[in-house]
């Protein structure tokens, strides 16, 4: 009976088991910081096999920083293999199993942070991608922010997005990319359109970094470690450090670091998201990032965070903390099909156990949106099959003012009623099907899908320019000004465009305007769409079956195979096109390719798209002015073609991939054909596309600048061609090419052919004639494969060649009479047969190799930079300057920059000089900065030498006045270490001269009275020697920074190189310290300390060491102390008050207030005295990129006022 009963109850609880897994609708596995092996093994993933069940209804999600511990690397590094065996460890826990693999990136997958984290997420993306398999999937793709949303049931969303993108500070997919969503903004509107559809769904919300922690990135430490500090880096290093111990946890946990959630724009994100999920109680928020594994519940959302996969690190307890622990482990959410989620946890040490389980909530309970409160106003339906509207009246209905500024413009296109069909979305073309909402950067859109299954996007032509806007420039006269600036689009200029691109043989979409009622069918769409003119145009105007890429992905396969190619002569032509309409916009994502299959490979023709900048035209004379320099692309539709290469910025690499075979002859041929394709009557019944209405208003003036507009581009065409032409790429692929290089009579002809076993010219992929008269530089890009590098020897051209060979074992034979530039990885077994004129760049890192699709920058000019200040001493004073930025091969992160300003006194006739150039990377990977300056004369005071100079009560101020002119030179070799150290050495010169005349009655005209030789001071001096210096700079911005630590120390050493000069040797330090805690900042603290000593006995007066007004003792009058060494400190504070909503001038408004001491010594003197001053003010910044400042400084002996205005606080001579 005993054993009939056991055997019942087993069967019973088999039975229970069944039943309970059978109510499992969604497991969702969640691992976390798994990016490295323990003693050759990944314990976690192993403990997920043994202990979870893997099968259709299982979902394993990898929470990012999947790779130590800066990603995955390029194939070249010596690392890679055992990275790369990481990847495969974790791909692999679902293999031959039925469960879906998802991995998200973090911080360390893009580089540790780094410059290099796009192209390391890449990398690894297309590895899993290559490896995974169908079921495994690496998500956002491309490196792109996300949201991507995943159904795991009937009842369960997963949403993904990439903290790391967010938080990003170098180069990411941005608003030129193929990415979906391109901005924060963006980002957030889509996954508040995934939470609105998922309102009764449970929302599963994946990202790298947590919202909530106790752990370190939480800014919770122990008080081990305030005694114990480096038990943080190494467990066992028990060295006490009391009191200092605590200067490291009590900072990080104020002010934190980019990882920390206190970091300004960490913060933002969560607070940002945070804002969106509000309001929809049925998300679960997912994270790892901090090594633990914790349980949070804050008001009335969970947070999840399994970061322990393969490190583990403290973690704190909390009230709010359900569950923590700081072994290694992982989390699962098991979802049953009564939608009740559990959460468990498992941890991995000697043993895996489950170490805590919870009901989390049961969200069939939860709580319904009220949806009538967002609902419309509900209208009339508009019964009629069209209607007579204007595009946007409002355009024409502005001042004088507004019209010189900004221009006349299309206004009164805007403002014309025009008679156009009603659209309704159940009844045109027998009934659309909504799908999602999209839009560009300023306008709405919604995808459609008609009966047929083709899509078709409605565009609303108005634009709304508020979410494109920085928040200081929102609600203002900037932004009045910028939103009448859309009049300079013509609203219907897309439909001119389909009739020109048929004549020139472009594949373009065919809009047609309608009028959107406020139609119920439009759903939740309609707040957006209702009473608005749209166009509706096919979302890929091509054949049933046919298949479009984007243009990286394009790219992509270009890289990958030799066998394929872009149409380039077709590119070419719609390129002629977008010169033609003068359509400035045509960055990445205003393409599309359509793919062919040839036999051998896929060949690409280009299908340009959004046409909302064609005709763009202002004749304002804001526009006039900033298109001349600020800029320049916007010089609009005219008769004549300005500034051509300007007009093609936003396509400066495309066109650099897609026309870089095509020759001068090519150019001429197509610009000449694309001239006889249009001819008058092609332009004029194009034209008249445009409704009748807007014709009669400008369609004749349209007409006659296309006119001339194409009799121009021959001639104009030419020149952006030799403009392209300066510098070409010529790219291989990763598979095998034979590079030949010979001479074409006097110019030179590149070829590239498909390499194979048999042969090493299977096929020619590339070829072009290059004249030295325009291109100045080629660069070959073997890429990946077993590459030959071929310059005959007949080859001779004044033509710089650089030759990057690319991973795998490349033979060079280079002959000829060119100059070569040769790069490549130096433990390869590259073979050198002939190195003819030929300079190596071997290295040991792949770097040598790096190719990038969109290196390219303009040269760029930055006039005028003005400052303007006003104090007691100086009187008033106005300086204008002038920089320019250039660019080159491998210059990080330019080539030059050079900056020339001036500035002068009106009170006193003075003037002075200042110049900065850098040269980057002229001496191997060494920069060449060269500083020079000139005054005639100074406008610094003398008081004498010592900490205790008195000031005479019957002495006017300006009697301490020193009137000397001298000019200061500098060439030094600069080495930068990362981004943020720089060590500099070079000569140096300085030289002195005085006049009597410009001292009398001042100081100098009696210098007995302290201490000086007056028939010294006023000989010239002129000193030669060197300047040592080390810069630590990581301010978050130049102009007013809020973060950030800068610290200069130089060494200058100076020999006198005439009788008068006494050698000087000088040591000074000077330490700035900003910190906040938000972003934007309000209150912002500035903390600096510094010190200097003079090493020689003997030096003169304008050698000494000085404080006052202009260097570190506000209060004080210039140079109110004059010493062989002195030290000062001070601390400021801006408190941000307010932002103005000023409509004609907004901006920051704030208080400065600050506290300095300092002192100086000189030899023999005893003086204890430490020198105080406190002082504050206003500061004003317009549309935070000017400032404004006026503050009083006060101290025993003064009162000092300051107005500034420009770039810096505080501005004196």
């Amino acid at each position: 009976m005993k054993k009939a009963s056991a055997i019942l109850i087993f069967l019973f609880l088999g039975l229970c088991g069944y039943s309970q897994e059978d109510t499992l609708q969604a497991k969702l596995i969640l691992i976390g910081d798994a990016g490295d092996f323990k003693g050759g093994r990944h314990p976690v993933i192993d403990a997920v096999r043994q202990t979870q069940k893997l099968d259709k209804k299982t979902t394993v999600l990898y929470l990012g920083d999947n790779l130590y511990t800066t990603g995955l690397p390029d194939e070249q590094y010596s690392s890679y293999d055992i990275r790369r065996s990481v990847l495969d460890t974790q791909i692999a826990i679902a293999s031959g199993t039925d469960a879906k693999v998802f991995f998200i990136p973090g911080n360390h997958d893009w580089d540790k942070g780094g410059r290099g984290g796009w192209e390391a997420i890449v990398r690894q993306q297309q590895y899993i991608d290559s490896k995974g398999g169908k079921n495994v999937k690496f998500y956002p793709e491309d490196g792109c922010g996300g949201p991507v949303e995943v159904s795991l049931s009937d009842d369960v969303t997963l949403v993904m997005f990439d903290s790391q993108w967010w938080i990003h500070p170098y180069d990411k997919p941005g608003v030129e990319s193929d990415c979906p969503y391109k901005t924060p903004f963006e980002i957030l509107n889509q996954l508040e359109d995934i939470l609105s559809k998922n309102s009764k769904k449970l929302v599963v919300l994946a990202c790298h970094h947590t919202f909530r922690s106790y752990g370190i990135h939480g800014g919770y430490f122990t008080l081990k470690q305030h005694v114990f500090p480096f038990t943080d880096a190494s467990p066992n290093m028990y060295i006490p450090l009391p009191v200092i111990g605590s200067i490291y946890p009590i900072a990080r946990g104020v002010f934190g670091v980019p990882e920390d959630l206190s970091h300004p724009a960490y913060a933002n994100m969560i607070r940002d998201v945070e804002k969106v999920v509000k309001g929809h109680p049925n998300v679960i928020f997912t994270a790892g990032h901090e090594h633990s594994l914790q349980l949070i519940k804050d008001s009335t959302y969970n947070y999840i965070v399994s970061g322990s996969g393969t490190k583990h690190t403290r973690v704190s307890p909390n009230k709010k903390a359900q569950f923590i622990s700081d072994l290694n482990g992982y989390a699962v959410l098991d979802i049953s099909k009564n939608k009740n989620v559990d959460v468990s946890f498992y941890t991995v040490s000697d043993s895996i156990k489950k170490a805590y389980n919870s009901h989390l909530l049961n969200f069939s309970k939860l709580p319904q949106e009220d949806t009538k409160k967002d609902e419309p106003v509900v209208a009339v339906p508009y019964a009629a099959d069209s209607i007579t509207v204007a595009a946007n009246p409002t355009y024409a209905a502005v001042s004088g003012t507004k019209r010189l500024f900004n221009g006349s413009n299309y206004r009164d296109v805007w403002a014309q009623p025009v008679k156009m069909k009603v659209f309704r979305v159940h009844e045109e073309m027998g009934g659309f099907k909504i799908g999602e909402m999209g839009g560009g950067h300023q306008t709405k859109s919604l995808r459609l899908t008609d009966t047929s299954g083709k899509e078709w996007t409605l565009r609303t032509i108005n634009k709304d320019i508020t979410k494109i806007l920085p928040g200081n420039i929102q609600g203002t006269l900037a932004q009045d000004y910028l939103q009448d600036f859309i009049s300079s689009a013509h609203p219907y200029s897309p439909v001119i465009i389909p009739p020109l691109a048929k004549a020139v043989n472009v594949t373009v979409a065919t809009p047609r305007i309608f009028y959107i009622p406020n139609d119920p069918a439009l759903g939740s769409y309609r707040p957006f769409f209702a009473n608005t003119i749209c166009l509706l145009e096919e979302r890929q105007p091509i054949a049933k079956g046919e298949d479009t890429k984007s243009e990286q992905k394009v790219v992509n396969k270009l890289l990958d195979d030799n066998d394929n190619h872009v149409d380039q002569e077709a590119f070419l032509r719609a390129r002629l096109l977008d010169f033609l309409v003068a359509d400035w916009d045509r960055h990445f994502d205003q393409w599309r390719f359509l793919e062919k299959d040839t036999g051998k490979g896929k060949l690409y023709y280009p299908i340009p798209r959004d046409r909302d900048q064609a005709f763009s035209y202002s004749d304002g004379v804001l526009v006039k002015l900033a298109s001349e320099n600020l800029i320049p692309f916007l010089k609009g539709f005219r008769r004549h073609i300005p500034g051509i290469q300007w007009l093609a910025y936003w396509a400066k690499d495309l066109d650099r991939n897609f026309l870089n075979s095509l020759d001068s002859a090519t150019w001429s041929r197509a610009l000449a054909n694309f001239k006889t394709n249009l001819p008058d009557n092609v332009i004029d019944n194009a034209v008249k596309k445009l409704p009748p209405e807007v014709y009669a208003l400008d369609g004749a003036l349209i007409s006659e600048k296309l006119k001339s507009r194409r009799d121009y581009l021959p001639k104009k065409g030419m020149k952006y061609y030799r403009f392209l032409s300066k510098q070409v790429n010529v790219v291989g692929s990763n598979k095998n090419e034979y590079f030949k290089v010979e001479s074409a009579g006097e110019n030179l002809q590149v070829r590239v052919y498909k390499k194979t076993k048999e042969t090493d010219s299977a096929a020619l992929v590339f070829s072009r004639v290059f004249e030295p008269g325009i291109t100045k530089e080629i660069h070959m890009y073997g890429l990946n494969g077993d590459d030959i590098f071929d310059i005959d020897e007949n080859a001779s051209s004044k033509i710089k060649m650089r030759i990057i060979g690319g991973r795998g074992n490349d033979t060079f034979n280079i002959k000829g009479d060119i100059k070569n530039y040769l790069y490549d990885l130096s433990t390869e077994k590259n073979v050198i047969q002939n190195k003819n004129r030929t300079r190596l760049r071997f290295e040991n890192s792949p770097e040598a190799n790096k190719y990038s699709t969109t290196g390219f920058n303009y040269n760029k000019n930055y006039f005028p930079n003005l400052n303007v200040s006003f104090n007691g001493e100086d009187g008033f004073m106005a300086g204008i300057g002038f920089a320019r930025r250039t660019f080159g091969f491998r210059k990080e992160p330019y080539s030059t920059f050079q900056k020339f300003n001036t500035l002068y006194a009106f009170g006193s006739g003075a003037y002075k000089f200042n110049y900065q150039g850098e040269f980057n990377q002229v001496i191997g990977k060494n920069d060449i900065v060269i500083n020079g300056e000139m005054a005639k004369p100074t406008l610094n005071n003398f008081f004498g030498i010592g900490n205790n100079t008195k000031v005479a009560n019957n002495k006017e101020p300006l009697f301490y006045r020193v009137r000397y002119n001298y000019v200061n030179g500098e060439v030094l070799l600069r080495r930068r270490l990362g981004d943020v150290l720089k060590i500099y050495a070079g000569p140096r010169i300085f030289n002195y001269w005085n006049h009597l005349e410009d001292n009398s009655n001042k100081i100098l005209n009696a210098p007995s009275l302290v201490g000086l030789d007056s028939i010294n001071v006023y000989k010239t001096k002129t000193y030669v020697g060197g300047k040592f210096g080390i810069l630590l700079n990581n301010v978050n911005s130049e102009f007013m920074p809020t973060r950030g630590i800068y610290w200069n120390t130089e060494v200058n050493a100076l020999g006198g190189i005439n009788k008068n000069s006494k050698p000087l040797t000088t040591l000074t330090s000077d330490m700035t310290l900003y910190s906040s805690l938000t972003d934007p900042a309000r209150v912002v603290s500035i903390l600096k300390l510094g010190g200097g000593h003079i090493f020689s006995k003997n030096y003169e007066y304008f050698q000494a060491l000085n404080l006052g007004q202009n260097n570190f003792l506000r209060g004080f009058r210039k140079n109110r102390f004059a010493g062989t060494s002195l030290a000062y400190g001070s601390l400021s504070l801006l408190v941000k008050l307010f932002d103005t909503k000023s409509y004609i001038l907004p901006g920051s408004v704030g208080v400065i207030g600050f506290d300095d001491i300092g002192r100086v010594w000189a030899g023999n003197q005893s003086s204890k005295k430490w020198h105080n001053s406190v002082g504050g003010g206003l500061y004003y910044s317009p549309f935070n990129m000017v400032l404004i400042s006026a503050a009083m400084g006060f101290s025993e002996e003064e009162t000092l006022f300051n107005l500034s205005i420009g770039t810096k606080f505080n501005l004196t001579f």
